[in-house]
């Protein structure tokens, strides 16, 4: 049997996608109807497919805010990047996310344990980045031996893959932890693995800090962001970050 080339796999891949016509191991969150719980946000509030939510790092001290946004890398790869900011005056720089189930099946609620893609605003990244669904690159990086999440045009250096949001504590803070799960092509199918791997922040030694994948995981809460919800008015809020 000839062997399947990274192109020819990443290839079908996206053409899987497109067509909404792939299988994935463990297809369904609610194989018995039962529905995983839905995602909230830190009002208690469901979050809800393709609205954006700010992606917050727990634990905050009093007076901090968590920030996430796209740092540009050397050879134009944009890292996700966390700060944070004292609160004052000037907007914060974050860059809110919107998430989308990758089974068009799914409820408008974004649910525990669901594949998801999650993506900052088109508008608001594109004019540096390109693309801007979140990726993991795939391989360890060559500077830090980290596989970092990153976004933009870098389909050849990253693994085909989907997140999951899963409950990391119950309330008061509502806390979350994300997860990465590499997808691969067999018989013409796409497929999910159980393999998947949390999320965490890793700091180089300037005190950057990046999203990547982790053995701890990273609590994380969602923030509703507040505005139009068109890619045009957060283009303008957020060409400042």
């Amino acid at each position: 049997m000839p062997k399947t080339t990274q192109m020819e796999v990443t290839t079908l891949f996206t053409l899987s996608l497109l067509l909404v016509s792939f299988t994935t191991k463990g297809e369904s969150a609610n194989p018995n109807g039962i529905l995983p719980p839905a995602v909230v946000d830190a009002s208690g509030n469901e979050l809800r497919k393709g609205e954006y939510y700010h992606l917050i790092a727990w634990p905050l001290l009093v007076g901090v805010v968590s920030s996430i946004s796209p740092l540009v890398n050397r050879n134009g790869t944009c890292w996700v990047q966390h700060e944070t900011f004292v609160i004052g005056p000037q907007p914060t720089p974050s860059i809110p996310v919107k998430f989308s189930p990758i089974l068009p099946d799914e409820d408008e609620v974004i649910r525990e344990s669901t594949f998801l893609n999650i993506q900052f605003p088109d508008a608001a990244v594109s004019y540096v980045c390109g693309d801007s669904l979140w990726k993991v690159i795939n391989r360890p990086d060559q500077v830090f031996g980290q596989q970092f999440v990153v976004v933009g045009d870098n389909s050849g250096f990253t693994r085909p893959g989907w997140f999951k949001i899963e409950r990391y504590s119950e309330q008061p803070l509502r806390e979350y932890k994300l997860l990465w799960c590499p997808v691969y092509v067999l018989d013409q199918s796409v497929h999910s693995s159980d393999d998947c791997q949390t999320i965490g922040i890793f700091a180089d030694s300037d005190g950057i800090e990046r999203l990547a994948l982790a053995d701890t995981s990273v609590s994380f809460g969602f923030r509703a962001y507040v505005g139009p919800q068109s890619d045009q008015h957060l283009k303008m809020s957020t060409s400042n970050a």
